[in-house]
């Protein structure tokens, strides 16, 4: 048993959901379908809800016989020592979005959201900035078999443990698809169909030991953005909790460095036109990884 309530509901999504589900109220949709069935729906409404809100509440084989799934929602699935929670936002975040809701538009509640998210990006931005340089943190770096974070799977992930600017340690796993990845994605990474099935692990495990790789460390990474965006879906797909450590994107310190808002430069071109480091991007996680890291302390360093 399955219930799906939504806000927002595109109408070509509510067809998709009348095939599987019944109705019973705008908005509200109840049935019986099987796990695969349901995951795949899932992933047909985070696809499609654009700025709506989402909650599936689903029975299963747990101490409380049902599980949830939010999307666009303040409210936080947490689990706590096996139960499914849910953390909800304080009073004061609580009347903020009551006010946003009332008191503006689609597009205005997108723009404040945007807002929110930029000035969360400028204080982590500014602590490093300020005397409070990281020198303890993880870097991350993904490879995809394509830029669609709702189609295109992770397909390898590359990271560095780093305490006092040293590396202390390593992490580097392909993960197996079901899909072939396209000849212009061998191109660019090297990595091949036979190398992800020959060497590929099962996404869950890779994704369980990078979150006790990483840990609550600091996350750095170029355009981490990118990144973070395919985890939160691999996370969900797997049903586990997703990323919520802070972190520092490298791109938006060569922005705000060099006064180059808006502009996207690869890392490649960073690294050599701006931080002067003589080196040939791989386009791979770990490779990726080191060179991120370069740029980083050189950028860190530019903005002592």
């Amino acid at each position: 048993m399955i219930v799906v309530t939504l806000t927002d509901c595109p109408i070509s999504l509510r067809g998709d959901l009348t095939k599987w589900l019944l109705e019973i109220n705008t908005g509200v949709f109840v049935g019986n379908v099987n796990a695969r069935v349901r995951d795949n729906l899932w992933k047909r409404i985070t696809e499609n809800i654009k700025q709506g809100r989402a909650t599936m509440v689903f029975s299963t084989n747990n101490e409380q016989r049902l599980d949830f799934r939010v999307h666009n929602s303040e409210w936080i699935p947490v689990d706590f020592d096996g139960l499914k929670l849910v953390m909800r936002p304080s009073r004061a975040r609580e009347q903020e979005l009551t006010n946003v809701r009332m008191g503006f538009s689609k597009a205005g509640k997108y723009q404040m959201a945007r807002k929110r998210k930029n000035a969360a990006n400028k204080a982590a931005q500014m602590s490093v900035e300020s005397n409070n340089y990281y020198k303890d943190y993880t870097v991350l770096d993904i490879e995809t078999s394509g830029l669609d974070k709702g189609r295109d799977e992770i397909i390898e992930i590359g990271a560095l443990r780093v305490r006092n600017d040293n590396v202390v340690a390593e992490f580097q796993r392909l993960i197996k698809i079901e899909q072939p990845i396209s000849s212009k994605i061998r191109e660019l990474t090297g990595i091949t169909n036979e190398m992800l099935n020959d060497e590929g692990i099962c996404c869950k495990v890779v994704l369980e030991e990078l979150k006790e790789f990483v840990g609550v460390d600091i996350i750095c990474g170029y355009n981490i953005e990118f990144d973070i965006g395919f985890f939160n879906i691999a996370y969900e797909r797997e049903d586990m909790n997703m990323f919520d450590n802070s972190y520092v994107d490298t791109m938006d310190m060569y922005s705000s460095i060099t006064g180059n808002k808006g502009m996207r430069r690869k890392l490649i071109d960073v690294a050599k036109l701006y931080c002067g480091l003589d080196t040939k991007q791989k386009h791979r996680g770990i490779e990726d990884c080191y060179l991120n890291k370069n740029v980083y302390e050189v950028l860190r360093d530019k903005s002592k």
